[in-house]
């Protein structure tokens, strides 16, 4: 070791009791040995008391020594550090705005960095001293300014800076952290949390503002609805968010596209919320897959007019959807619904009914080539699309069928409809039923649609002009007993006497596949209604909705062996889309293995992909693809039964960096303040630089108290001491 690195000793003082009290209780113990021994002394030589005494004073005294806590100080020099200052420059796109005298904001940078000279004329650091970062994603050292390309398509402020400061070695200190930036942030971090993590670190933070305050104009629109299919005839809602920058209390006009028509148009009137939700409902009338686009009109002065519009697809089938009815216990409500599904063109149904113990009736709405039975097998079950159940089910499913009835829902995308409430009695024990109803009825009630269900096409149907006044009270409805966890409610109803409204529709997903219980009794009054003629009544249109609003939540078209579905119709550029092929039953899961999976911009290929067997998922096949670049993309698969399916999806560009770019000064007040810094104006720059060069750095030498008593031989010192004592004492005859 050098001899400047050695550390020095002394020894010191640390008593445990102030030192007045030490004294003090020092001289209190030796007078009170002193006169103890005196008075003992008169029966023992000159020399015997003499002996006793001292090794008592000695005992005291070392204890009284303990108490002063002798301890030895080390005085070790600070560690060698290298002292640096780090610059980090924002290179995100929203840099390369020219609001500012140089030009563009990171060619602003860069001539505040060259006059301050922290960078050569060539853009390299000035000394070794200075260390250059760019960020925005992330940061990244920088051998020179010319490295900036203002390309950053975010900007993650508290990653950065996390970053920069994590790069300090062992032996490194930093001065200050500079951050020229306009102060964008998309990382949503409080700036208050990454100033304290550069202060954890010593690293105040000073910031330079570039470019303009001040607020842009702009409105983008993106889809946040996505159904992967509708029936013909069926109201859709397309539904969108509109994200608005400057535009308080502006009004709006925003369309809806098909094609290349305007099919619908909206006024909104913005308040000053930073969103708005627009919907639009539509039907179609024949199959087909449809692109829509919700569309604002451009703004005066508006930043980008590029993102006021965004697309989606609708796809239009018209495939009967298979259902199965079962009851245990028939009623009028089993009655009047089964006759509404059987007379519906969109349905094709199965019904078994048993009226009396081992009677049955069996009816089919088209005949089939084998006997109609209760599913044995799951792939009986994944046969239908819907299975509706009425009460006293347990007659008709033993304990097998029922666990394939659950498999059915969970692990391969069924519906259930619990139609009159408990299916099963308290003896059959499952996991499908969202709710569990009470037995005791409220009589006489109205429904009345809850906030979850509002926007459902079933209860527009009942909530719309003209049908809330001939939608009848309802004969009974039943209290909840025990609710699911991730149970929607979706309608209530009250006493006509008042009262409290209690649930009665109640929605819940189950694993893969989704269950409705209605826990009411009287819906089939809704099917008389003297001003509506034939059969479309009010309880005719709600049942049609509620099973094509269930079914547009699955993945499976009827009838179908294989179905290609997308997470999404609209995918951000630079994000995947992953597709999801699913086998209806085991006959199409052994023909299926790998299948190619082809992507088109447009007209032109775009890439391949292959749909592989998932290992998590016996039925399912699964893929991903990376979109290039911004544009509509269609993605075709040929499935070995023969059919070829298709998934539309449009990739769209929303960067916001160069979008919201006014300068954010605030954001990088409380960043630099947070820390122990401050915000910047640039003349302050080099007053600045001139404090950190000339900045004293605490080089005085650590002291260390290290305790030089705690050594075993004091403690056998002290006790040998009073042993003596007390041996003698008893040697020559004293208590």
């Amino acid at each position: 070791m050098t001899p400047s690195l050695a550390a020095q000793t002394s020894i010191v003082f640390d008593p445990i009791l102030p030192i007045g009290a030490v004294v003090l209780l020092g001289l209190a113990m030796t007078t009170l040995t002193i006169a103890i021994y005196r008075r003992v002394g008169t029966r023992l030589s000159v020399g015997q008391s003499g002996t006793l005494l001292l090794f008592r004073l000695l005992g005291v005294a070392l204890v009284l020594l303990l108490l002063l806590q002798p301890s030895r100080v080390e005085e070790i020099p600070p560690p060698l550090t290298n002292r640096v200052t780090l610059v980090a420059v924002d290179d995100s796109r929203s840099m390369a705005q020219k609001d500012v005298e140089q030009g563009t904001r990171s060619q602003a940078a860069r001539a505040l960095l060259a006059d301050a000279s922290l960078v050569k004329p060539d853009g390299t650091p000035a000394d070794h001293d200075t260390r250059l970062f760019q960020f925005g994603e992330d940061a990244t050292p920088m051998k020179s300014v010319a490295d900036l390309k203002t390309a950053g398509a975010s900007t993650r402020v508290h990653r950065s800076i996390s970053t920069i400061i994590s790069s300090l070695g062992a032996n490194d200190s930093a001065r200050a952290l500079l951050i020229f930036s306009d102060g964008h942030d998309f990382e949503l971090t409080n700036p208050a949390k990454t100033g304290f993590l550069a202060r954890q670190r010593a690293v105040p933070i000073y910031a330079v503002a570039l470019g303009k305050q001040g607020t842009v104009r702009d409105v983008s629109v993106r889809i946040t609805s996505y159904q992967p299919y509708c029936y013909v005839k069926q109201k859709a809602r397309i539904s969108g968010a509109l994200r608005l920058i400057g535009c308080e209390l502006e009004t709006l006009n925003v369309e809806l596209v098909r094609g290349d028509q305007v099919v619908q148009t909206q006024k909104l009137h913005a308040g000053d919320e930073p969103e708005m939700a627009v919907n639009f409902d539509v039907t179609e009338p024949a199959v087909g897959q449809y692109e829509y686009e919700i569309r604002v009109t451009p703004l005066p002065n508006e930043a980008d007019t590029e993102n006021n519009r965004a697309l989606t697809y609708l796809n239009v089938i018209d495939q009967q959807i298979q259902v199965l009815f079962l009851e245990g216990s028939p009623y009028w409500d089993t009655t009047f619904l089964q006759r509404s599904l059987m007379r519906n063109d969109k349905m094709n149904v199965d019904s078994i009914v048993q009226y009396a113990d081992g009677k049955a009736r069996v009816v089919r709405k088209k005949p089939g080539e084998t006997e109609l039975k209760i599913p044995a097998t799951a792939d009986e079950w994944r046969r239908y699309d819907v299975v509706v159940l009425g009460r006293s089910v347990e007659k008709l499913l033993g304990t097998e069928a029922l666990r394939q009835l659950e498999d059915y829902v969970k692990n391969h995308g069924g519906t259930v409809i619990f139609s009159r409430g408990r299916a099963f009695g308290n003896d059959t024990p499952n996991e499908l039923e969202p709710v569990i109803w009470s037995a005791q009825p409220t009589e006489h009630v109205r429904l009345q649609v809850a906030r979850e269900g509002q926007a459902l096409a079933p209860f527009r149907t009942i909530t719309g002009p003209g049908s809330a006044d001939n939608v009848p009270d309802l004969i009974a409805s039943y209290g909840v007993t025990e609710k699911k966890s991730l149970a929607a409610t979706l309608a209530t109803a009250q006493a006509a006497d008042g009262g409290e409204a209690v649930p009665v529709m109640v929605h819940r997903r189950f694993g893969e596949g989704q269950v409705l219980s209605v826990g009411v009794d009287g819906l089939w009054r809704w099917a008389f209604n003297a001003k509506i003629e034939g059969v479309n009544t009010l309880f005719d249109r709600f049942w049609d909705q509620m099973i094509l609003w269930l079914m547009a939540g699955r993945d499976f078209l009827p009838t179908q062996q294989f179905a290609l579905r997308a997470n999404s119709a609209n995918i951000p550029l630079g994000e995947k889309i992953y597709f999801r092929a699913i086998v209806r039953d085991s006959t199409a899961k052994k023909l299926a293995a790998d299948i190619p999976l082809t992507v088109h911009r447009d007209k032109d290929e775009a890439g391949h992909t292959t749909l592989r067997p998932d290992a998590t998922a016996a039925d399912k096949l699964t893929a991903e693809f990376l979109a290039p670049k911004p544009g509509k993309y269609t993605a075709t698969a040929k499935f070995p039964d023969g059919t070829t399916q298709t998934a539309r999806f449009v990739v769209f560009d929303d960067n916001l960096e160069q979008t919201e770019v006014a300068t954010d000064s605030g954001y990088l007040r409380k960043l630099c303040e947070s820390s122990g810094g401050r915000l910047l104006l640039p003349s302050e720059l080099n007053k600045l630089l001139d404090e950190l060069k000339n900045d004293k750095f605490d080089s005085s030498p650590i002291r260390k108290l290290t305790s030089a008593w705690d050594r075993v031989w004091i403690f056998w010192l002290i006790g040998l001491l009073f042993g003596v004592d007390w041996y003698l004492r008893r040697r020559w005859g004293l208590a």
